[in-house]
């Protein structure tokens, strides 16, 4: 519902009264270099430093997120070796055996061994490969009964490769379990780039304030010159015409306080200006004016439930946060359930060697098989775990609405000021219709006549300015208002 317009009245006054005061309401738009709001937005963007922090933490989240997934499905290869000398001496007392037997020993170990595996995200199952090979040779003195034999030599080689994938059924079904982590990651990662958009339109809502603020002191500075650049010529025209002393005093008192209120919206104004030179560093405001639409007005929003279920950030990160609780519910409960795996091997053992050095032997194996495996006392550490996040989800529910509720009338209050800002503007519009410097004007010159009081010509003018800059203060709370108003919805930044 958009209802961005111009009041007639208004732009009547704006078209017909070409005077600082009614700059005042298109601030400096003859200002080639004037800075408008979204320019000042993307100023403040575009400055590193303020965001740099949540930008650090995104990075890492998306590091964190992509490092466990990798972890997850990468391929694990690890390779073993060994290298090695055995000595063994022994001796067999009241020895009978018709058998020889080796007496002492000396074998060199010659070893190398290789695994690699890896996991399947879309299924949790699991192949591994391994890989043994070994080259040891064996120096043996052998005796027997009849007494010492020469010592004999062996060479001797292994080699075994075995092949296996292995397929959870129950526990660990489908990877639930292993793949939490990187599901955590992942929603950590929404989560946080929604961080970083709040901690964005949070700091702009508070620096847009500041660029009001100093919008609507600078219109009511512009609106006071006018009020007194207009007595000053009203005072010169009275001393032509020889007026009463008192009447002179009386209206130098009218304009003294002007000037002082003058003085003191300068002084806000240089505040507000500091604390923008410190946000616009490269940009100078004497030479880039703010620019603030004061005829701008925010389109409000009808279905508020629904918009707010939607497209609230705070909404969006509860939501999350139920679904890492949904996801740790679902790791638990299938935590509880047996292990049964199905696995597939296929191996094959090479051996070459024994004292005759001269026999070989292969042997091919291929098994399927189940396994099962439940404990009977259960899992009680799982759960706890279970319990706790099974609470959690109603605490999760809870937190939502209570969360939904605030930020619905937050929106609805700030909806009702609108509205009565905009009705508040109607009428202070058509009184200025009615008004007018013109008023005061024409006093003087009642005055000037003797048909006058020089009190009605200083009430004309007074009462004039306070209704322009009643109007410049209606026109900037309603801003602050859109700016929060929109803010909450989290619309300020497109």
């Amino acid at each position: 519902m958009t209802h961005k317009k111009r009041h007639n009245s208004f732009a009547r006054f704006l078209t017909n009264r070409i005077t600082i005061s009614a700059l005042a309401f298109c601030i400096f738009t003859s200002s080639s270099h004037a800075l408008n709001e979204q320019e000042f937005i993307q100023n403040l963007l575009n400055n590193q430093a303020f965001f740099e922090k949540e930008r650090i933490n995104l990075s890492i989240k998306a590091i964190e997120m992509e490092g466990d997934r990798a972890t997850y499905a990468d391929w694990a290869w690890e390779v073993g070796a060994e290298l090695g000398r055995i000595n063994k001496s022994k001796d067999k007392l009241n020895y009978t055996s018709s058998y020889d037997y080796a007496k002492s020993s000396n074998q060199s170990v010659r070893k190398i061994n290789t695994d690699l595996s890896k996991k399947f995200f879309s299924n949790g199952s699991e192949l591994s490969i391994g890989y043994d090979k070994s080259w040891p040779i064996k120096d043996e003195q052998m005796h027997d009964k009849n007494g010492y034999q020469e010592d004999k030599n062996t060479t001797e080689y292994l080699d075994d490769i075995q092949i296996s994938w292995t397929l959870p059924l129950l526990k660990n079904a489908g990877g639930v379990v292993d793949q939490k982590t990187y599901d955590l990651a992942v929603l950590d990662y929404e989560d946080e780039k929604l961080v970083l958009h709040e901690a964005k339109e949070d700091f702009i809502e508070e620096k847009l304030m500041i660029f009001i603020d100093w919008s609507n002191y600078k219109a009511q500075i512009d609106l006071v010159t006018e009020r007194l650049l207009r007595a000053e010529k009203m005072l010169k025209s009275m001393q032509n015409q020889k007026v009463k002393r008192s009447d002179l005093l009386t209206f130098e008192r009218s304009i003294n306080k002007s000037k002082r209120q003058l003085f003191d919206l300068e002084s806000k104004l240089k505040a507000e200006q500091k604390a923008l030179s410190v946000l616009l560093k490269d940009i100078n405001i004497d030479d880039n004016p703010l620019e603030l639409d004061w005829t701008a007005r925010t389109p409000l929003i009808d279905d508020l439930s629904n918009y707010c279920q939607n497209s609230i950030r705070d909404i969006q990160r509860i939501k999350i946060e139920k679904l890492k609780n949904k996801r740790y519910l679902k790791t638990y409960r299938n935590s509880q359930l047996p292990e049964l795996d199905f696995t597939i091997t296929a191996s094959r053992d090479d051996d070459k060697g024994n004292y005759t050095s001269t026999s070989k032997t292969t042997e091919t194996e291929y098994e399927a098989k189940l396994e099962f495996s439940y404990p009977l006392s259960g899992d009680i550490a799982n759960q706890v775990y279970l319990d706790k996040y099974q609470l959690k989800h109603r605490q999760l529910e809870l937190k939502y609405q209570d969360l939904f509720d605030d930020i619905l009338a937050d929106t609805k209050k700030l909806t009702t000021k609108l509205k009565q800002a905009q009705g508040q503007l109607d009428l202070i519009n058509q009184q200025i219709d009615t008004f007018g410097w013109q008023k005061s004007e024409d006093e003087l010159a009642l005055f000037l006549k003797g048909e006058g009081s020089i009190r009605f010509v200083i009430n004309e003018q007074e009462d004039f300015l306070d209704l322009l800059l009643e109007r410049v203060e209606v026109l900037s709370q309603y801003h602050q208002n859109r700016v929060e108003y929109n803010s909450l919805l989290d619309r300020l930044l497109i």
